[in-house]
């Protein structure tokens, strides 16, 4: 038998050849099939582990030695947060050598990848679970080796050495090297040549698929984890990296969503030049699992939402191509958002659809046919921090600084045309809670459609629409506009908007509660500029408006007012209205008891202050006031006061804050039936009024409040009638009225501290004339500039003081009905009881006043003085002379002084009475004239000593029948009434010799 080395001695070399081949190829089924599998799996757990820092297992490592294929099963590296961070359960790699020998190019025809499971975990401070590997990757290795240039292999020198070769190189200067440097740029240059030039390796693989995979990312930023889990699947056909064929190069990729949905992503590539094209849609995508990751950076949260998109595309990286994107559409479907911690949802969009999207990166455009969204419910609030809305999808810990201004990007800007953008029926609230309660503002059936939009060099823009404000309110809108420059313009028209839903920003800007109201409008409005500038033209009016204060009480009325010709110039400052017609209009101004007007309690008064900017100028071309009322009623007083002027029915025309005199017309009836006229001019700046007023038979009876205060009296009866002039100017009031009383008498007692101490019937008595009625003259003026100015008090003021002269001086006011005559005295002749002509005419004077003044009544109180006690001396001297020596009759007094004879008596009978001599009169001389002159001396002496004695009595009864036989004139000479003239007490020793006369009232 031979030996195994005999037998291969004897054999050719043709069957050498193929037992040697045999050899090998048993060898080489041993070490691929049995040997090489379990060397590569430890060599890769060593290796990787080593590598990546992470404890690295494979389970399994096959190799087939006869298709050259390769199994790799159970991979995992490990993470303590994830449990794996990479793994799949099996990997198939299938090399096919003989395709790969018939191609002259590597050929696989499958890589088949299944179960993997991908981990990734972020932390709170946005650490990720592979920041360490990826650090470790960073790392360079410890040696590095390198090659100088003439091939010799050199070590680095170690960190201080080369540390001080640095700081040697810095110190030393270095020469210019232009020649080297444009050496190097040129190596670089080939070298980025040749890389651009070398061809990609040539593979194709039939088959590239993953199957049954999932990527899990937990993140931990949050209170509590979350984690979201993705199946993935994918598969890519006939992938080549030389140019393919129709079909070669497809993939397909499908991942599924952790609660449903599925993403699509299918088509072709080509590697040289690179490019793709193909078809990307998903579908039912629930939102609510990816929302979740969101929750530790945002505030919002995703309840429920569902996404659905797709799209056609094309990219090639060939010089002047991109990427194109068509076909594209995306619709939301169900998706709420709410801000967290809160139940009600902020936005609810039941389907947003967007169709027809194109995009070329090439020509820098998108286009967007059409965006539609359906019944949208928008919530809002409003606080002192602002719109919650503008917060919501903002990261938490945004900076609260503005960045950097970055420079644009080079190329030409990008164009954007949406080319119908619509909002159907949405439904849109805003909670204010800067007011006080927190009131809601709904816009609902809200419709928008937008058109045209274009963004690029300009952007531009349509649009039209329509919604129901605060539930009643039809709000229509429409117009278009362009930004850089600024320029809109925009047709707005509203109908019934109900003012009580606005009611709450009214009362926190006035202390007023709109009741009922509504308000209309059809506008046009138009802002344009840098600094924008807008301008109004239209019209606007208001309906069925009725004003509260907080007290509850209405103060002001409107049936109807509606303003044309409207028109608004912010640049001008400037605003004029052709027409403004009000009718049914009732404003009642009302002063509390603490004195306080409507004014002074909605704070409203005495301006506040200079806003900036110029004076805003307002005209009013004609303002027209039919059927109104205006009421004023004061409660300050001890009786309330109360007047209006109802039928009220005025024009105002060429009204203007910045010159000029406004034309004004009125009339109505003051408490419904004192007819009231009035016209004249007016100018607000400066004031300026110079007005002509009438009316008549004002019931004096409402007066009363007024005259309890200021005259203590009330109104019995009585019908007042003015004339009136009114000028304003320079602040300084002139008013010149007459005032006429018709049967104006004063009723009960009311007790007032500001009352008048003056009989002010009496007053009133002698201001009546005989038919009942009173006229004055009432001029008043003063200074409006005076904190204490009031018309009201200045004109009770002039009235109770003409009052109180006619009630404490009465004869100077009746003066004027006597000829000028003060019958206040009537004069008698001295010593005498009956009346001489000169009293006989001043008492038919005074019957005559009387007469004029039917509701006076005369009291007439005699009196004597010295006039009458010497009348009486001088008439007992002379019958005691004519007792004497004489015996004669006293011829009087001028006579007697004249007679020589009745002179010597004089004489005598005043030193016998004075016991006395003649000289010591002082009158010196014998003759006649110093008889005469001694006579007169020596009479008055006795007239002035028989004064004082005249008897009380006789004197008391000289003025007793004076006041008699006066009013016995008045009575029976003229016919007076007995009953207006009564004696009064007579005076003895009073101011004159006659009759003081007193006025009474009946």
């Amino acid at each position: 038998m031979d030996t195994p080395l005999k037998w291969w001695r004897r054999q050719g070399w043709g069957r050498r050849t193929v037992v040697i081949c045999l050899f090998l190829y048993v060898l080489y089924l041993v070490v691929v099939g049995l040997i090489l599998p379990g060397w590569l799996r430890g060599k890769a757990e060593e290796e990787l582990s080593s590598l990546l820092g992470r404890t690295v297992t494979v389970e399994k490592v096959s190799l087939n030695p006869f298709v050259l294929s390769a199994t790799v099963e159970g991979f995992d590296i490990a993470d303590d947060r994830t449990d794996t961070l990479l793994g799949f359960q099996r990997l198939f790699v299938n090399a096919q050598f003989w395709s790969s020998l018939f191609h002259w190019r590597p050929w696989v025809r499958e890589i088949s990848l299944d179960g993997l499971d991908a981990g990734m975990w972020r932390g709170k401070g946005g650490e990720l679970s592979i920041d360490d590997i990826l650090a470790r990757l960073s790392q360079p290795p410890a040696d590095a080796d390198s090659s100088d240039t003439n091939g010799s292999d050199t070590v680095a020198g170690s960190e201080p050495e080369q540390q001080d070769i640095s700081e040697q190189q810095q110190q030393e200067p270095r020469e210019p090297r232009e020649q080297p440097v444009a050496e190097e740029a040129s190596v670089d240059e080939a070298d980025g040549a040749r890389q651009q030039d070398s061809p990609v390796p040539a593979l194709t693989v039939d088959v590239l698929q993953l199957t049954a995979g999932q990527v899990r990312f937990i993140d931990a930023t949050g209170e509590e984890p979350v984690t979201l889990t993705l199946p993935v699947e994918f598969k890519v056909e006939d992938l080549t990296t030389r140019t393919p064929e129709q079909e070669d190069n497809r993939y397909a990729l499908n991942i599924e969503g952790p609660d449903g949905g599925t993403l699509e992503w299918s088509g072709r590539f080509n590697l040289l030049p690179l490019s793709t094209d193909g078809r990307l849609s998903m579908s039912q995508v629930d939102l609510v699992s990816f929302a979740r990751l969101l929750r530790s950076q945002f505030d919002f949260r995703i309840p429920s939402g569902q996404l659905a998109l797709s799209a056609d595309y094309r990219f090639s990286a060939e010089q002047g191509q991109g990427l194109t994107v068509s076909n594209g559409s995306l619709e939301l479907a169900n998706l709420v958002i709410r801000r967290a911690g809160q139940e009600e949802a902020n936005l609810t969009l039941p389907r947003i659809a967007v169709k027809g999207v194109s995009l070329d990166t090439v020509a820098r455009e998108v286009t967007v046919p059409e965006v539609r969204i359906s019944d949208a419910v928008v919530k809002a609030e409003l606080d002192q921090e602002g719109l919650d809305l503008a917060t919501l999808f903002l990261p938490r810990n945004a900076s609260e600084e503005a960045g950097e201004n970055t420079e644009d990007s080079a190329g030409e800007p990008w164009r954007v045309t949406l080319q119908t953008v619509a909002l159907e029926q949405a439904q849109l609230t805003l909670l204010d809670k800067t007011v006080n309660p927190a009131t809601p503002v709904a816009l609902t059936n809200t419709n928008l459609t937008v058109t045209d939009v274009t963004v690029g060099d300009q952007i531009s823009w349509h649009w039209q629409g329509d919604a129901v404000l605060a539930e009643s309110g039809q709000l229509n809108h429409s117009g278009e506009g362009s930004l850089s420059p600024l320029n809109v313009s925009a047709a707005i028209k509203a109908d019934a908007i109900p003012l009580p839903a606005f009611a709450p920003w009214v009362k926190q800007a006035v202390p007023i509660t709109v009741r009922s109201g509504q308000a209309s409008a059809d506008v046009k409005v138009d802002v344009s500029g840098e600094q924008p500038v807008v301008t109004v033209s239209g019209g606007a009016g208001l309906n069925n408006l009725d004003l509260l204060e907080g007290n509850g009480q209405s103060f002001a009325k409107l049936a109807a007012m509606q303003a044309s010709g409207v028109s608004v110039n912010t640049a001008e400052h400037r605003a004029t209205v052709a027409n403004i017609d009000i009718s049914g209009l009732d404003l009642v101004n009302r002063v509390d008891a603490q004195g306080r007007d409507l004014v002074s309690r909605l704070g409203t008064g005495g301006g506040g202050g200079d806003a900036g900017g110029p004076a805003w100028r307002v005209g009013l071309k004609q303002v027209r006031v039919k059927n109104s009322k205006l009421a004023h009623n004061d409660a300050s007083l001890s009786k309330p006061f109360a007047i209006s002027l109802e039928q009220w029915n005025s024009t105002v025309r060429n009204f203007d804050t910045g010159g000029g005199r406004a034309a004004i017309t009125l009339n109505g009836k003051v408490n419904g039936n004192a007819p009231l006229k009035a016209e004249g001019t007016v100018s607000p700046d400066p004031l300026f009024l110079d007005l002509k007023m009438d009316f008549q038979s004002y019931g004096m009876e409402g007066l009363t409040p007024y005259t309890g205060r200021f005259l203590g009296y009330a109104v019995r009866r009585g019908l007042l009638s003015v004339n009136s002039t009114v000028k304003i100017e320079n602040n300084q009031l002139e008013s010149r009225s007459t005032v006429a009383a018709d049967r104006f008498f004063l009723g009960d007692r009311v007790q007032s501290d500001e009352a008048v101490n003056a009989p002010v019937r009496l007053g009133l008595s002698v201001l009546r004339d005989s038919s009942g009625m009173i006229n004055l003259p009432l001029n008043v003026s003063g200074d409006m500039n005076d904190p204490s100015f009031s018309v009201t008090g200045l004109v009770f003021t002039v009235i109770k003081n003409v009052l109180v002269k006619a009630a404490t001086a009465p004869f100077s006011l009746l003066s004027s009905l006597a000829g000028g005559k003060d019958l206040e005295q009537i004069a008698f002749p001295a010593g005498e009881a009956m009346p001489g002509a000169e009293t006989r005419q001043n008492l038919a004077t005074l019957n005559d006043v009387l007469s004029k003044r039917p509701g006076l009544s005369v009291a007439l109180s005699g009196q004597t003085n010295d006039e009458d006690r010497a009348a009486f001396a001088r008439q007992a001297l002379g019958e005691q002379l004519s007792e004497g020596l004489f015996r004669g009759d006293w011829p009087g007094e001028q006579a007697a002084l004249a007679d020589s004879r009745w002179g010597k008596r004089i004489v005598k009978e005043f030193e016998s009475r004075f016991d006395t001599d003649s000289a010591e009169l002082g009158v010196e001389g014998r003759d006649d004239e110093a008889d005469a002159r001694r006579a007169r001396l020596a009479w008055e002496r006795l007239v002035d000593a028989a004064a004082k004695d005249v008897n009380a009595q006789t004197l008391r009864t000289l003025a007793t029948q004076r006041a008699e036989n006066a009013r016995n004139e008045l009575v029976e000479q003229h016919g007076l009434d007995a009953g207006r003239v009564r004696l009064g007490e007579p005076v003895v020793d009073g101011k004159l010799a006659g009759i003081q006369l007193g006025l009474g009232n009946d």
